[in-house]
């Protein structure tokens, strides 16, 4: 296999929508930590056991190379800021849950947001940050975190009673969460980044379209993780290692595979869990009177060029009009050459901007189907960064592209055109000579009807269209990926092959828009 070949595999297998990890070898390594784990000493073994857990579900480990690297965790207050390493329980009224903070990138720097434990571990974590009354103390001692890290770093070996069950390396289990993440196709980029490190994002720029608030993406991560874990406990149940499933506290004892557990009401909201604040009211000695609980408002993490849906509308109105009136002082008898010119290159930039918001190109690389591409059916294709595209036109946009080709025909003859361009559009200077379409010419007859915004944000807004998709068939993650043309070596055209059922699924999708953003029809000849 040559090393072009070997990093399409990759590649490929890299995409979301890849195979999982296998749930039965992974829950068997499990259970040999969890083994350990309770072989510790009974003063230090719960905080132990709670760090190591909790290093696992954030893929740290490989940062840790020395027992000091072990971060100091903390329990805080809940009216305390949420900063790093620290750890609070937050009780609703119904059901005490523990939440950890949770690093957000938020542009071009990181800000501490609560996220709460996925439901499976908090019966654990509850007990044991509640039980913790040393509030600011570090979880470990210096002495406990050695012992952690020779726990870690020497080898496993399988227990007698697991021999017979297939297991994955230590190594392998570190990397769960971050697998898991990485082949999950309804995450989206925003809420993956989150999950791993961004050097490890398939596509690196997919989250720079997308636009989701921190509401939204702690219920995601909280979904995922949960998803995550269920499908260990899951395939620990079938292969009946219940008993090895059981963590230790100082008094008791929490088993981790449990049929039913209550969750707090502020995680059953729907597509949303809030961040809480608690503020402490408190008489002129000190002493605690009551309490305030105040939701702290969420921030938005993504794109900042995303426009909204009323405002496209508007533009693209506006376009309509104002070719419909060119199109009026072209239809006047003895119209002028300049009259037929203005209407043509007005119906050229409406298309090509109509391009953009419903196939998702990029302005910069392909503002034109290139003739030879153009079979007038569903399928064609750009040249997009030196690389064949396919695209999917809606029904809608094919019947565009037909009325503006029988305008260019006509206009063409009435102006005795006769060099032809490769590009299917293009405008016409006052020397009737055809002139290519280029990425400023675009941005400066936009700002003529939208000031301060570019055709490259139509694009932004065609990525959030696809993730804010609610009718039909739901999209996934490669399927936005496709549409968005994010692909590496491996998978673009002649790599891949589309199946028919999510080519009907894309096409679907595609024929929403024009009724989403209330197009209108333009009959030019």
């Amino acid at each position: 296999m040559s090393k072009s070949t070997s990093i399409a595999k990759a590649n490929r297998l890299s995409n979301a929508g890849g195979c999982y990890p296998d749930a039965q070898s992974y829950a068997t390594t499990l259970a040999i930590l969890l083994i350990k784990l309770a072989k510790l000493g009974m003063r230090s073994r719960p905080a132990i056991t709670m760090v190591a857990l909790f290093i696992w579900l954030t893929e740290d480990w490989t940062k840790i190379k020395k027992a000091s690297d072990i971060p100091d965790f903390r329990r805080v207050t809940c009216d305390a800021d949420c900063t790093e390493n620290t750890f609070r329980t937050y009780y609703d009224g119904t059901v005490s849950w523990a939440e950890y903070a949770r690093p957000c990138r938020y542009k071009n720097h990181v800000i501490y947001l609560w996220q709460p434990i996925p439901t499976y571990l908090n019966p654990f974590f509850q007990q044991f940050i509640s039980n913790y009354n040393s509030y600011g103390k570090p979880f470990l001692s210096y002495k406990a975190k050695e012992s952690l890290f020779e726990l870690m770093t020497k080898s496993w070996k399988t227990p007698r009673a697991l021999a017979l069950f297939p297991r994955v390396n230590k190594s392998e289990l570190q990397q769960y969460f971050n697998r898991s993440a990485k082949a999950d196709n309804t995450l989206g980029a925003i809420v993956r980044i989150q999950l791993i490190e961004p050097n490890q994002a398939h596509h690196a720029s997919a989250m720079y379209y997308q636009r989701l608030n921190s509401d939204y993406i702690r219920y995601r991560i909280f979904q995922a993780h949960n998803r995550y874990l269920s499908r260990l406990i899951q395939a620990a149940r079938n292969n009946k290692l219940n008993s090895f499933f059981e963590v230790y506290l100082k008094s008791f004892s929490v088993k981790l595979i449990n049929e039913s557990i209550k969750k707090a009401r502020y995680l059953s909201q729907s597509s949303a869990i809030s961040q809480f604040r608690i503020e402490y009211i408190r008489d002129k000695d000190g002493n605690d009177v009551t309490t305030s609980t105040h939701i702290t408002p969420s921030i938005s993490v993504g794109s900042v060029r995303s426009l909204e849906d009323n405002d496209v509308s508007y533009f693209f109105t506006k376009l309509h009009t104002l070719t419909l009136v060119a199109k009026q002082n072209a239809s006047v008898k003895r119209a002028t050459k300049a009259a037929l010119r203005d209407y043509y290159n007005k119906a050229t930039y409406r298309i090509a901007l109509l391009f953009i918001v419903l196939t998702g190109a990029r302005p910069t690389h392909a503002i034109s189907i290139l003739s030879i591409y153009y079979s007038q059916t569903d399928v064609v294709f750009i040249k997009d960064k030196g690389c064949l595209r396919q695209l999917i036109l809606s029904d809608y946009l094919q019947q565009e592209i037909k009325q503006y080709l029988l305008l260019k025909m006509a206009i063409r003859s009435q102006l005795s055109i006769h060099i032809e361009l490769d590009e299917l559009w293009y405008t016409c200077n006052e020397a009737n000579t055809p002139v290519r379409l280029s990425s400023s010419s675009l941005r400066l007859f936009m700002h003529q009807l939208w000031p301060d915004v570019v055709p490259y944000q139509l694009r932004h807004f065609f990525c959030y269209c696809a993730n804010s998709h609610m009718f039909s068939d739901k999209l996934f993650d490669n399927d936005i990926d496709r549409l968005m043309g994010h692909e590496n070596l491996g998978e673009r055209l002649g790599s891949d092959m589309l199946s028919p059922k999510r080519f009907s699924v894309l096409k679907t999708y595609l024929n929403t828009l024009p009724k989403r953003l209330g197009l209108e029809a333009l009959t030019h000849v």
